[in-house]
């Protein structure tokens, strides 16, 4: 990527790696504070959100990367467009929520706690909604370090908050009537800066575009909901099935390592207006060829940190939650077997294609058959098999049919879609360097405290990835080692 997307890239993910690290440290002090069944409840409650905010985005979000970056004249109104779709679906969730929809949420996840503290985010859509414009605005406009610094701050604020309150009042409720306050003041700033952060042009909204607008957005939405429900699929089917105490174990290991977000989201976000632009231009080999050269960035970076964790997912998980969660290690290892297929989101690439109905139909084969075998595998091995079927079908279904997709879109192989040769290097070297941590295991060391042993894992993991980088002569790295050398050199001779 160039110097300017590289750019850009370190900083969104900075922002958002700082953002999931305050999000951690939250985990961390509701994991050793609250008991599990009110760990569940607040859980539960945010999960159900999550899942429903997907259905009412409509895709926008992604829409604005197709529509603004070619907008000459009145960028300001298709930015306006967009905010009143996205207050009016806020407005959906209030009145489903009126409608008992908290009621009929408690009783599939088998827990009437969650009754109330779902009414309390009915404010949330109708601000948080419209604000999800702010990151697709933000970026097209080239104003990446004001979005960074907004997401930093807007995180610490809302991290304090419910530590506060978890620390305080030491209920759900409290840490929920908290991130309603602190969305709501999220949500209005986020609007303030979209508003702003666009040309004073023909502000005026056109129902003819927006009509243009949900036509080409509507199948992302479906396809977006869809592939939430598809990895939240495995926590809604423990949830359903497992007791509260067994979910909230199964919650803190089943998460995805959070720098699948940070790396590929970010660097989605940055080369999505530059793959717009390639495709309206006719040039489909310099789109395909930035794709494959944004999963060797983030897979040089990504698989070692999957390597890593395989061999230390235990002091790891005992480091994050204590050891009242040690069970929350197995479906934690699983998860990280995800990470290959995620090195790039393939949504990037498919919307500026102009694929939007086959996503919509990829999420819904993904779907159902991770439905299916969750449903047959919890019944016959316990919680590990919800997990166990999203990575089958992940690789199974999702996948194959990415690769299919865009091969007949840009008239190519399907090995020729991402970079296998050099994405197998680095996964080859990062596996090696694992070896070390792994023959630890073996060693007749003393008993250690986990945060004493991942340091120790880590260290030896450094140093051996570090040395194998240099006898194999791993270009991606090397190249990524040259370019952070000569920004560190060129900063000490601006201070100068």
């Amino acid at each position: 990527m160039a110097a300017s997307r590289t750019s850009k890239v370190f900083a969104l993910s900075l922002g958002h790696a700082l953002t999931t690290l305050v999000a951690l440290v939250s985990g961390m002090v509701l994991a050793r504070v609250l008991s599990k069944a009110d760990l569940a409840t607040y859980r539960q409650t945010m999960l159900a959100y999550d899942v429903v905010l997907p259905l009412l985005s409509l895709g926008l979000a992604s829409g604005i990367y197709y529509f603004l970056p070619t907008e000459k004249n009145r960028r300001r109104g298709v930015v306006l467009e967009g905010l009143l779709l996205m207050a009016g679906m806020g407005l959906l969730y209030a009145l489903f929520i009126a409608a008992g929809g908290n009621h009929l949420l408690a009783k599939r996840f088998s827990n009437p706690a969650i009754v109330a503290p779902l009414a309390y985010l009915v404010p949330l859509p109708l601000l948080l909604l419209p604000a999800k414009l702010l990151s697709p605005v933000l970026v097209v406009q080239n104003q990446v370090t004001r979005l960074t610094a907004f997401n930093i701050l807007t995180s610490l604020a809302l991290a304090v908050g419910v530590i506060a309150a978890c620390l305080t009042w030491q209920t759900p409720d409290s840490m929920i009537l908290v991130r309603v306050g602190v969305g709501v003041g999220v949500g209005l700033a986020s609007i303030w800066m979209i508003w702003t952060a666009v040309p004073r042009d023909d502000w005026r909204p056109q129902w003819g575009h927006m009509k243009t607008m949900v036509a080409y957005s509507l199948p992302l939405a479906g396809a977006a909901a869809l592939g939430t429900l598809h990895i939240q699929l495995d926590k809604l089917i423990v949830s359903s099935l497992c007791s509260p105490e067994e979910f909230a174990v199964y919650s803190n290991g089943a998460i995805e390592i959070p720098l699948i977000g940070i790396l590929t989201g970010s660097i989605a976000a940055v080369i999505q207006p530059d793959l717009r632009r390639m495709v309206a231009e006719g040039n489909l080999a310099g789109a395909l060829d930035l794709f494959r050269q944004s999963a060797l960035k983030s897979a040089a970076l990504l698989f070692p940190v999957m390597m890593f964790l395989l061999v230390s997912a235990e002091p790891f998980i005992l480091t994050l939650f204590s050891s009242r969660y040690s069970g929350s290690v197995a479906p934690f290892r699983l998860y990280l077997l995800i990470l290959p297929v995620r090195v790039v989101q393939f949504g990037a690439l498919m919307m500026v294609l102009g694929l939007n109905r086959v996503m919509l139909y990829r999420a819904f084969a993904g779907l159902l058959a991770n439905l299916v075998l969750s449903i047959v595998l919890v019944q016959k091995m316990g919680y590990l098999g919800a997990v166990i079927s999203t990575v089958i079908c992940l690789y199974a279904v999702n996948c194959t049919l990415n690769l299919g997709a865009i091969c007949n879109a840009v008239d190519c192989r399907w090995w020729q879609v991402l970079p296998f040769a050099g994405l197998s290097r680095l996964a080859l070297v990062a596996a090696l360097a694992a070896l070390p941590a792994w023959a630890l295991r073996a060693a007749p060391l003393p008993a250690l405290a986990p945060v004493w042993r991942l340091l120790l894992d880590g260290t030896c993991y450094a140093a051996a990835l570090l040395a194998l980088v240099r006898l194999f002569h791993v270009e991606t790295y090397l190249r990524e080692g040259r370019i952070l050398k000569d920004r560190f050199l060129a900063k000490i001779r601006m201070a100068r």
